[in-house]
């Protein structure tokens, strides 16, 4: 666009403008739409080109944000997208003829590399926004620290509204406790189904009802009785590339070994269409046997200082993908707060003789004398990652 036409753009009459295309026919109307979307599009491109070279000269930085009328997130998207798009010269061309979105631009460009740059320029144009930021999330396992992030986010907060008495609230959890709140929520609002003759109510109803059934039954156990959690029951879709992935959300492989222990996982191995090949055997790596005895034995989390002895999970002190075994000797109980704290997902590793009452402590996986000297010398498992893997 000219300086000169840029001017006129700026004193434009928008209702006469819409008064002009009102005396147009819808089909010509429809070829203009999509005229002026294409040179949108095309725009577009020459912009991150022009935004690629600004950031090769130090010049693109959060204020950029301000003078666009952005926000910082926008701006940090078109520098990665700028980037990207030196490499993808088949997905840029594609878009400069107008053929992708602006978010569809953003999302492919995490999706596609130089490999499969041609088959990406073709195929996302059909695929919505977030169709390809779905699977670019599918494409790659999350880190260890990306999974201990996720938890470190979680959040649950309530707050009375006296004037009209009802406590409100709001919640964030990751990944797998996101999947079991689902889960067993979902199952509970199911199964309550009204009397007979009697209207269903609304499912956010069923909701708080399932919510406040938890929150009695908890308050009604005796405390033994809540020494063990409950087993989940997860389903964990295995593709035939890239990360596992339960309710869509790819986990890190250090949060599926943690589910190894205590959690009741289906693995379902899927096509690159996420169609069902084959289920695996449901069930978990530990006998109920083996986890009754650790949990006997420890009686409460064994995280030095803890005294927590509700909600307690089986831990493997020596991680079983670093080749530790499956005996009580190499178990430990632990709460849900320290085991996401624990090797492999986490940075420390609890260490020593879980017979006796004081024989655990806390190693730090950088340690590597300590490691050294706590390291089985006969290992029940074939090691598939050591700890400057996980």
């Amino acid at each position: 666009m000219t300086e000169h036409q840029f001017a006129s753009e700026r004193h434009l009459d928008y209702s006469e403008l819409v008064d002009e295309f009102r005396c147009r026919t819808t089909a010509w109307i429809h070829r203009e739409r999509e005229r002026v979307v294409r040179a949108q599009r095309a725009l577009r491109v020459r912009e991150l080109a022009l935004v690629r070279v600004l950031d090769e000269r130090g010049q693109v930085d959060d204020s950029l944000a301000v003078a666009d009328g952005v926000s910082v997130r926008a701006v940090h998207e078109a520098r990665a997208t700028a980037e990207a798009l030196e490499a993808l010269p088949a997905i840029a061309a594609s878009a400069a003829a107008g053929l992708l979105s602006t978010e569809q631009l953003t999302a492919v460009v995490k999706v596609a590399d130089a490999s499969t740059d041609e088959h990406w320029a073709s195929e996302a144009p059909k695929w919505s926004p977030r169709d390809l930021a779905d699977e670019a999330r599918r494409q790659r396992t999350p880190t260890a620290a990306e999974a201990q992030a996720r938890r470190a986010a979680r959040e649950l907060r309530f707050w009375w509204r006296a004037d009209q008495g009802m406590l409100d609230g709001r919640f964030s959890l990751p990944d797998v406790d996101g999947a079991l709140f689902e889960s067993v929520l979902s199952a509970m609002i199911d199964r309550m189904r009204p009397a007979r003759g009697q209207p269903w109510d609304t499912r956010a109803r069923r909701g708080a009802d399932a919510l406040m059934d938890l929150v009695r039954s908890y308050a009604g156990r005796r405390a033994d009785d809540l020494a063990t959690s409950p087993p989940a029951h997860l389903v964990v879709q295995v593709p035939l590339r890239g990360p596992a992935t339960i309710a869509g959300i790819p986990l890190a492989d250090q949060t599926v070994e943690r589910l190894r222990a205590d959690a009741r996982v289906e693995p379902v191995l899927v096509d690159d269409a996420g169609v069902a090949i084959a289920v695996g055997r449901t069930g978990p790596a530990l006998s109920e046997k083996t986890k009754r005895i650790v949990r006997q034995r420890d009686g409460k989390c064994r995280w030095p200082g803890c005294e927590r002895r509700i909600a307690l999970e089986v831990h493997h002190c020596w991680p079983r993908s670093w080749g530790g075994a499956d005996h009580p000797s190499n178990l430990a109980t632990v709460c849900a707060t320290h085991h996401a704290q624990l090797a492999p997902q986490g940075p420390l590793l609890l260490l020593g003789n879980p017979h006796h009452p004081a024989g655990l402590s806390l190693v730090h996986r950088d340690d590597l004398p300590a490691l050294a000297y706590h390291r089985p010398t006969e290992p029940c498992a074939e090691p598939r990652a050591g700890p400057d893997a996980a």
